[in-house]
């Protein structure tokens, strides 16, 4: 009897090192792999001070004692980012939960984040259109890539050959291995340069790329107007905006860094009138907080949106507001109908005229009461 017993706790022993064992791989996973080892780093160094300190167990105080002491040195970005990863490494090898901690958004009052400068179209033009070729053909493919895919650097570096398709008119590109963990496409035109044709720009890199090579990475290296076998690194491909602004004679040419193809893509996208759902699609983001921060508040949107407030822009250009049906659009844009004079109380926005009744009238299919006071309204037409 006394052996068996014996035999039977130690089976048991060995079914809970097993399942430890499974479970402790488990958790391992849940971290991310590519930066595994910055949150090991992470959560080694504070248990370090902890020891140090003669701290037990991780509670609130020793938290925010660690943050308060020796963090106090980084900035607010990077203190959200070892807050990040100690959340995660705390929570699978202690099962203590820190996401109840204010201190952080105080401390981040009134931060600034550095962030990347951007190339404006007219940069993007004069760059494809002046550089020679021969020199710069690598700079402008990636310049290319990048931008009509809000591409980031590891994006470009991974990018295989089967995942770039010449379909004629276009070229269709697939982004497979992305921070997200969500695949990504978008296509690359022709462009409206003036002799530059950026499809045969692509197709002219690729014909470079050697037979021999044994690998499926896209990107080689290129010099002396030909391209080695050599793949091209995430250094080399985050200096390309850099090296633009340098040619371009830019200020601060080295703030331009490897997040400029993104929040450059965004910030024309922007520009363009593209709403934040289509930004958001376009650049792999899921959050609108996050995918505002790429756009540039640049001076030009300013001048549209001040042209708009102060009604500088012509009538005709103005798009007509959605409330208004179209019944009253079409009689009102005639020269017949400009010359009318319409019932009760009406305001007059660009080239149409909004008609109200005393107290409601339906407009198509909007009901209107008492009178709307439109900003930038021209004129307050009565009977």
């Amino acid at each position: 009897m006394e052996l068996s017993s014996f035999s039977e706790e130690e089976s048991r022993e060995k079914t809970t090192d097993e399942i430890r064992s499974v479970a402790a791989a488990a958790k391992d996973s849940l971290l991310p792999s590519k930066s595994k080892h910055l949150y090991e780093e992470t959560y080694n160094a504070y248990r370090k001070w902890c020891c140090n300190k003669k701290i037990k167990s991780t509670c609130e105080d020793s938290i925010l004692a660690y943050f308060n002491s020796d963090l106090s040195r980084y900035k607010s970005s990077s203190l959200w980012s070892k807050y990040s990863k100690l959340r995660s490494t705390i929570n699978l090898r202690e099962g203590i939960d820190i996401m109840s901690f204010f201190f952080l958004k105080r401390k981040g009052e009134g931060y600034k984040p550095k962030k990347s400068l951007i190339l404006t179209r007219e940069h993007i033009d004069e760059f494809l259109i002046k550089v020679d070729t021969k020199e710069h053909l690598f700079n402008k493919v990636i310049l290319i890539f990048g931008v009509a895919g809000a591409c980031r650097r590891q994006e470009l570096v991974t990018l295989s050959t089967t995942c770039v398709q010449d379909c004629g008119t276009h070229f269709l590109v697939k982004l497979e291995d992305t921070k997200t963990k969500a695949e990504r496409s978008f296509i690359i035109t022709p462009g409206k340069f003036e002799n530059v044709h950026t499809l045969e720009l692509v197709r002219r890199y690729s014909a470079l790329r050697p037979t021999r090579t044994t690998h499926n990475r896209f990107f080689v290296n290129y010099i002396k107007e030909k391209c080695t076998v050599q793949p091209v690194g995430i250094h080399k491909i985050g200096s390309v905006p850099s090296l633009v602004a340098k040619f371009l004679h830019l200020e601060n040419f080295s703030s331009y860094t490897g997040q400029c193809f993104r929040r450059s893509a965004a910030t024309l996208l922007a520009n363009a009138g593209a709403n934040m759902e289509v930004i958001k699609r376009h650049g792999g983001w899921r959050s609108s907080t996050v995918a505002e921060g790429y756009i540039e508040d640049c001076e030009n949107t300013k001048i549209n949106i001040a042209q708009k407030i102060l009604r500088e822009t012509a009538p005709a250009e103005l798009s007509p507001c959605s409330s208004i049906s179209t019944e009253y659009l079409e009689k009102y844009a005639t020269d017949e109908g400009k010359n009318q004079k319409p019932k009760g109380k009406a305001f007059y926005i660009g080239l149409a005229f909004v008609e109200l009744g005393s107290q409601k009238k339906e407009i198509g299919n909007t009901s209107v009461k008492n009178i709307i006071r439109v900003p930038g309204v021209t004129g307050n037409i009565d009977k």
